[in-house]
């Protein structure tokens, strides 16, 4: 970007882990070359939810944002050896009433995830934030609605539900699933951006682990990861925050819901009775697990259909915004830091000026759009094969020797495709996608000379 222009003055609404990941990355990568404004709904910066798990190709952008020293800290990660894991086939009855097996189990590595607690993962994000005048935060701001400039056409109109207005040369709405930046996007466009209901719903909690090592010692939750399934239901249970907690994750589906519009808060108190009738029938150990939650919650996962595209001329779309997803293959919060991540890195090129920036955010577009849809798809196949909905082969294709039928041999089976349903997440790199997002921008740049 030419020195002698007037800075781009970017907003970002929302300060979430993507808004928060493409300011910290704006930062690292270009200083304080444009105006940073992040607008939050909030008081502050606050995330909810629980755990969240990284990657190998999400924790390449923290390496490269010097991140990776700092969140080391606060994970219990085991490295290149990989997240121990065990698949459980938890349910003692099947569909129809008919009595199976009982549990059966199977052990794997997940290789490189590492664990976190949202809120510490974000205030690692926001210490990281310069302390200048080119980047503010500002809180107590929801967008309420934005437009082309009517004096400058390369500038946006911001107006705030407190009826202050800002100008800005770019909007990147990193306001979640209910975003006001996506709906203003699709308001002309003849195409579905409303959020719909996976027809699942999650029981969530935090359990500190002297509260389950008391009960059990030995339970398996306490020193990996756990996926229990069963039929239209299963959870998932691992340690977080240096293992002093567990995260569990408890979800019940009606899958001919999906598509429709959930009836009731999105987000609402449930009491441990009603998360243990969900699961009558279930295993002892995991009925143990349960019987710890004390504060528990109830969320519906809803999500946004595939979109046409994430950008408009001088908008963006990034995270739940632009590709709110079922959390089944745990990359809700990673897809949105590869969106920033690329977005800031095409950004900061200085070959990005105004006059290009509509060209810049096709890149952006064409880049992390089907990315980011595959991975959509791939949660929701994950989710239907913890739930019995799909079977390996019509996931990933059977594991070549697997020619058993006992519930073991199913869920060995399961806990195979899973893996190479995640393959994408070990075998691939983001620096490979941003280097051909830099490709494409030599090409426009040689169009536009």
């Amino acid at each position: 970007m030419d020195s002698t222009q007037p800075k781009l003055r970017v907003a970002i609404v929302g300060g979430g882990i993507g808004g928060l990941t493409l300011a910290v990355a704006l930062h690292k990568l270009c200083g304080s070359r444009f105006q940073v404004d992040i607008y939050e709904a909030a008081h502050t910066l606050t995330e909810i939810g629980a755990g969240i798990g990284v990657w190998p190709r999400v924790w390449e952008v923290m390496e490269a944002l010097d991140l990776a020293s700092d969140l080391s800290k606060i994970s219990n990660d085991a490295g290149k050896e990989g997240q121990p894991a065990e698949f459980r086939k938890s349910d003692y009855t099947v569909k129809g009433g008919s009595t199976s097996e009982g549990p059966a189990s199977s052990s794997v590595k997940l290789a490189g995830i590492r664990p976190f607690h949202r809120a510490q993962f974000q205030a690692i994000l926001a210490a990281h934030l310069p302390s200048n005048p080119s980047y503010t935060t500002h809180f107590r701001k929801r967008l309420a609605s934005y437009e082309a400039s009517s004096i400058d056409q390369t500038a946006i109109d911001l107006t705030f539900t407190d009826g202050s207005q800002v100008v800005c040369d770019l909007l990147i709405g990193c306001d979640g699933i209910k975003s006001v930046v996506r709906a203003t996007l699709y308001r002309p466009l003849a195409h579905p951006a409303d959020p719909a209901w996976s027809g699942s719903v999650a029981y969530r909690s935090l359990i500190p682990r002297d509260v389950l090592e008391k009960i059990d010692p030995e339970h398996p939750s306490l020193t990996k990861a756990v996926v229990a399934c069963g039929h239209n239901k299963h959870i998932i249970a691992f340690p977080i925050a240096q293992a002093t907690l567990i995260n569990i994750v408890c979800f019940v589906s009606q899958p001919e819901q999906e598509g429709t519009k959930y009836d009731g808060a999105w987000v609402r108190e449930a009491s441990k009775q009603e998360l243990l009738d969900a699961y009558a029938g279930w295993e002892p150990t995991m009925i143990e697990l349960l019987n710890c939650a004390e504060k528990v919650t109830l969320w519906a996962i809803n999500t946004i259909p595939p979109l046409p595209t994430y950008v408009g001329e001088r908008v963006a779309l990034i995270g739940d915004a632009a590709h709110a997803m079922t959390p089944h293959q745990g990359s809700g919060a990673g897809q949105a830091i590869e969106d920033g991540f690329v977005l800031a890195s095409l950004l900061a090129d200085p070959r990005t000026n105004r006059q290009t920036l509509p060209r810049v955010l096709q890149i952006y577009d064409a880049i992390r759009r089907p990315f980011s849809q595959d991975i959509m798809q791939r949660s929701r196949n994950s989710g239907r094969l913890y739930e019995f909905g799909l079977s390996p082969t019509e996931s990933e294709g059977d594991v070549v020797g697997m020619t058993g039928h006992s519930a073991a041999d199913d869920i060995a089976r399961r806990s195979a495709a899973l893996q190479r349903m995640l393959s994408w997440a070990v075998e691939t790199s983001v620096m490979d996608d941003r280097d051909r997002a830099l490709q494409a921008l030599d090409r426009v740049t040689e169009e536009l000379a």
